[in-house]
């Protein structure tokens, strides 16, 4: 019982404006306030287990609470007219703090608030991505400005450590890619911890800290940072070969193009023919599909884009930038919305900022109107935001045009159109 009523005194102390201003909660505040729980004061109860109308819980707290007092852990004050036989109310006794932790069995908070932001440190130290650094500042912040853990990082030691240890795994990537059961042995020397013990919250992280669609999947969320169901594919159409040690691969002569897999790439120097004048990525299959059988000419190469891309895809279009002829124009066609031109906003800033939108404009918005989709005051605001980008200025009148009328278009709606 002595540890209940210490735990519930100790519960509110911690919640307390006391313990905020006054550290680590083992040390006496400098300024001194009561922490009381209300017994029978009143009417009023603070502490269940006291039943004033069955004496023997009644006795077994009065008892408890008397103890505490002469361990000078807490202070109490008898109901008026109930002298040594019911308690109004009990105070913690702040002076003594780490002795009633002691005696309740508790690590006090503000230790582990310390070690805590301990550890955040110790794993700021070692990263770098820009995703992990916000992350990481802002729970600390968070942390330490409240005095309280947050959701921002499990209170649970062990999940924590499994959390931070794959933040720390994943900026060691550098851009490598791996498969999620591999990287869950690689970093936790089981197959199985990622997925159960960190996927959720780190998911929940990314999805915050990257550009990310707000219908992105997991799997589209995860591969920005190098883990993956399965190997990666980069799928195209065009004049482009790609020389290997054991010969060329030419996919020139195949009207539907061709793919190839992450790991050839490394291995392999992609050529693009000098007469290619133009390069269009697509983001969505359908319209890549589509594109490529009705609008494709002679000399484009198409490029499936996709979701966000992936570290090894980023490469994979840097490594094509290099190879493309003089000259050779950049043109990107994305949904007419967030993720849109979020992609298009990467594609500038990470491989060239030449990259021309294609078909993403407000006249497209006018032409499909009838199949575009209303949004909601939320995603207005994240289109605001777009709208401070650098690398997005020239397309501020179409952010503007969805904005006024609260629109955004698939670009599936455009092959409406084509015959």
């Amino acid at each position: 019982m002595e540890k209940q009523i210490l735990n519930a005194l100790l519960d509110k102390y911690e919640r307390s404006s006391l313990f905020k201003e006054g550290g680590n909660s083992h040390e006496a505040p400098k300024t001194i306030r009561r922490i009381i729980l209300n017994f029978y004061n009143s009417g009023r109860c603070d502490f269940p287990p006291y039943d004033i109308e069955q004496s023997d819980k009644r006795l077994s707290v009065n008892r408890a609470v008397l103890d505490l007092a002469a361990k000078t852990l807490l202070d109490y004050d008898w109901m008026k007219g109930e002298y040594n036989h019911i308690i109004a109310k009990v105070w913690l006794n702040v002076e003594n703090l780490s002795l009633a932790y002691q005696a309740a069995g508790r690590e006090p908070k503000g230790d582990l608030i310390d070690r805590i932001c301990t550890e955040i440190t110790g794993v700021q130290n070692q990263v770098e991505s820009p995703w992990a650094v916000s992350y990481l500042q802002d729970a600390y912040e968070a942390i330490t400005r409240r005095r309280s853990l947050t959701s921002a990082l499990p209170a649970d030691d062990g999940e924590r450590e499994l959390l931070l240890r794959a933040i720390t795994a994943i900026d060691k990537l550098s851009g490598a890619e791996y498969m999620e059961r591999v990287f869950s042995l690689r970093t936790f020397g089981d197959t199985k911890i990622f997925e159960r013990g960190v996927k959720p919250r780190l998911l929940s992280i990314l999805r915050k800290y990257l550009d990310n669609d707000d219908d992105a999947t997991d799997e589209d969320v995860l591969k920005q940072i190098g883990i993956f169901k399965y190997p990666e594919q980069f799928e195209f159409c065009g004049k482009i070969s790609i020389a290997l040690s054991s010969g060329v691969v030419d996919f020139a002569h195949l009207p539907s193009g061709g793919m190839i897999f992450s790991s050839d790439l490394s291995s392999g120097k992609i050529i693009i023919a000098p007469s290619v004048e133009s390069v269009m990525t697509i983001e969505n299959r359908a319209n890549y599909i589509e594109y490529i059988r009705k609008m494709k000419t002679e000399n484009e190469l198409i490029i499936y884009h996709g979701g966000q891309f992936s570290p090894r895809k980023r490469v994979f279009f840097q490594v094509l930038k290099k190879a493309l002829p003089q000259n050779c124009k950049w043109r990107h066609w994305s949904d007419i919305d967030y993720g849109g031109f979020i992609m298009l906003s990467r594609l500038r800033r990470e491989i060239t900022p030449a990259v021309a939108p294609y078909r993403m404009n407000p006249d497209e918005l006018q032409r499909h109107k009838d199949l575009a989709m209303q949004i909601k005051t939320s995603y207005i605001e994240k289109l605001k935001k777009l709208k401070h980008r650098l690398e997005l200025s020239d397309c501020c009148h179409c952010l503007d045009y969805m904005i006024t009328n609260r629109i955004r278009l698939e670009q599936e709606a455009m092959l409406t159109e084509l015959p």
